[in-house]
């Protein structure tokens, strides 16, 4: 939003006068720079706009094609995380439908033209992730399928027809498991084709993927999110699973939840606090020691509950059948890129990696030794649950 000089609007300036000063200052002042600063002393060739128009298509395709890749990726890589680790969720499953599908009308003009050319994503809702393995690779649904109908109900173009179809196979799929077959039309080279799907029983957090360099990833209680960053960074695809496992574990244990508690309960410490200082001695803190309540509230347990992500996150790899005597490896190559997690550090959120590396090994070990006495994958609890702050 942009900002106005308090003597504009003080002298009774309206906007529209306000905002033709503010630009005619904006140009004197880069006119005034232009005069003053240093410029290049290259003589530069000319950027041909056609050739300018062409690349920046083509460099939006590319985006569009390596994001989906990704995508892809993610899918294929979480759906037994999700599938398999179901029993782990308890309630908290969905109906899994293993495919994704986009319109055109969701983007601007000029990015229609490409996400059509790179992807085949039209008006109309089309598939464009399917999971190797999940219900809609079984119903031999494909990538660019033309999706017009979820039971008898036809999707609309843009969208709206994009929430409809999401919406529409939730409402088959309401209710507790088992689900019924969900009856899908769409069209493949201007052909109909009528499949059933036979949605698979998953944890219900979906696997996002975020446009952002950083190497992170995270989740939020609904959700697991990974970035592009941490893509790239993963070696492998095992490597890429124990982060997908993890901030899965975040979730299906409540830890998003616990935390919020956490603080509320520190805030209302810090404001008892805040109050009884107040009437002791007169001195108003302005909420100094409820701040300071809310930040101690986030920061209980915060270290346990990452040990605690990492170890269950374990036993979600390992239900998958995937194989975790390499899982550890992951925090001595994290600990190269951010050296200052080898040390301990008690005012951390995250425990050292050195006592990941550690734990994780000490976790494949108890997972073989389940395996070998042919006992349940499940993670190990106390008998009773520690409460309190």
């Amino acid at each position: 939003m942009r900002r106005y000089h308090p003597a504009l609007v003080k002298h009774g300036f309206g906007h529209a006068q306000r905002s033709l000063l503010a630009r005619l200052g904006a140009a004197t002042a880069a006119l005034a720079l232009a005069g003053a600063c240093a410029a290049p002393r290259s003589s530069l060739p000319a950027a041909d706009q056609a050739a300018l128009l062409q690349e920046r298509r083509l460099q939006m395709e590319l985006a569009f094609q390596v994001q989906q890749e990704r995508r892809q990726r993610l899918a294929d890589l979480s759906w037994p995380l999700r599938r398999d680790g179901a029993t782990l969720c308890a309630d908290k499953v969905t109906a899994g439908f293993g495919f994704s599908f986009d319109s055109s009308g969701r983007y601007e003009p000029g990015e229609r033209v490409a996400i059509q050319s790179a992807l085949g994503v039209g008006r109309l809702p089309t598939v464009t992730t399917v999971v190797s393995g999940g219900p809609a690779d079984h119903a031999d649904i494909r990538p660019g399928d033309v999706l017009t109908h979820v039971g008898r109900y036809r999707l609309s173009e843009g969208e709206a027809g994009v929430e409809q179809g999401y919406r529409w196979l939730a409402e088959f799929a309401s209710g507790r498991p088992p689900y019924p077959a969900v009856p899908v039309r769409f069209e493949r080279n201007a052909e109909a084709h009528v499949q059933e799907l036979v949605p698979d029983v998953v944890c219900e957090y979906p696997v996002v993927l975020v446009e952002s360099d950083a190497i992170n990833a995270y989740a939020d209680g609904s959700a697991a999110y990974l970035t592009n960053g941490m893509i790239r960074f993963t070696e492998s695809d095992e490597e890429l699973q124990v982060v997908i496992a993890h901030e899965l574990a975040h979730n299906l244990e409540g830890h998003l939840t616990d935390r919020k508690k956490n603080m509320a309960v520190g805030g209302l410490l810090g404001l008892a606090a805040d109050i009884l200082l107040a009437r002791a001695t007169g001195v108003n803190t302005g909420g100094v020691l409820t701040a300071a309540g809310l930040s101690a509230g986030a920061q209980a347990y915060s270290q346990d509950f990452e040990r605690e992500a990492d170890y269950v996150g374990m036993y979600l790899l390992a239900r998958a059948e995937v194989d975790t005597a390499e899982a550890a490896r992951f925090w001595r190559r994290m600990a190269v890129e951010h050296t200052g997690s080898i040390k301990n550090d008690h005012r951390s959120t995250h425990p050292s990696t050195p006592e990941r590396f550690v734990r994780l090994d000490a976790t494949h070990e108890e997972i073989t030794a389940k395996r070998a006495e042919g006992l349940p994958l499940l993670p190990n609890r106390k008998d009773e649950p520690e409460d309190g702050f």
